[in-house]
């Protein structure tokens, strides 16, 4: 009598383990890529425009040529155009403001140039 023959996995048990492996990269990459958002910034961080079609913007490295602006009041809510305008005119030294409202936090940062 021969010895028995080891099972063979089936196909759909190992392309079930790549799509895991394919959703856990996913969202590692989504994970590492939203680290630099703007709802990250702190006051003295500095920020580029995330791309040349968006108006997100992003953390950069103060000293990095990509800096457009540096943080210097960030405040927690929800902002219009003219009430984000209005609060950072109250802060001495801002130039410019981003708001971030809708999804996720809400906040303002008052911007002056990097």
């Amino acid at each position: 009598m021969p010895p028995p023959q080891p099972q063979r996995r089936p196909l759909k048990f190992y392309l079930r383990i790549a799509g895991a492996v394919v959703v856990v990269i996913m969202i590692a990459i989504g994970y590492f890529a939203s680290q630099d958002d703007a709802d990250t910034a702190k006051v003295g961080d500095c920020l580029k425009s995330a791309s040349s079609s968006s108006q997100r913007m992003e953390v950069v490295d103060c000293s990095s040529s990509e800096a457009e602006s540096k943080v210097i009041k960030k405040v927690d809510g929800h902002f219009t155009q003219f009430s984000a305008e209005t609060e950072c005119r109250k802060v001495e030294g801002a130039t410019g403001f981003y708001a971030e409202t809708g999804k996720g936090d809400e906040f303002l940062l008052c911007t002056k140039g990097a």
